[in-house]
């Protein structure tokens, strides 16, 4: 993945496109593509929101590609927390808590 965010990175400054939004249309192009997994049925009991950590310089390699699922409590304020990974609302890789899976 680190070739993948080094070449949107490159890219981006090219044509003049800020970086997080080539780095959200590029991973969601690869999503698209079937690159990554599907994500999990999320567990009910739980927020459902969902992220798929792709940045090599925040996560470790078996984190990479691996669904995370939300485990604060339903209707949560504030960031989205999965132990080892935690987002904001809306970051490039991530589904919102009620979305269908």
């Amino acid at each position: 993945m680190r070739v993948v965010g080094d070449a949107v990175r490159q890219a981006a400054r090219r044509h003049g496109v800020r970086g997080h939004v080539a780095e959200e249309i590029a991973y969601d192009a690869l999503a698209a593509a079937g690159v990554f997994n599907e994500p999990p049925q999320p567990e009910p009991d739980t927020c459902t929101a969902q992220y798929l950590p792709h940045d090599p310089d925040a996560y470790e390699p078996d984190m990479l590609g691996v669904w995370q699922q939300c485990e604060d409590d339903p209707g949560h304020d504030g960031r989205h927390d999965a132990g080892e990974a935690s987002w904001p609302e809306g970051a490039p890789g991530s589904i919102p808590p009620g979305a269908p899976s």
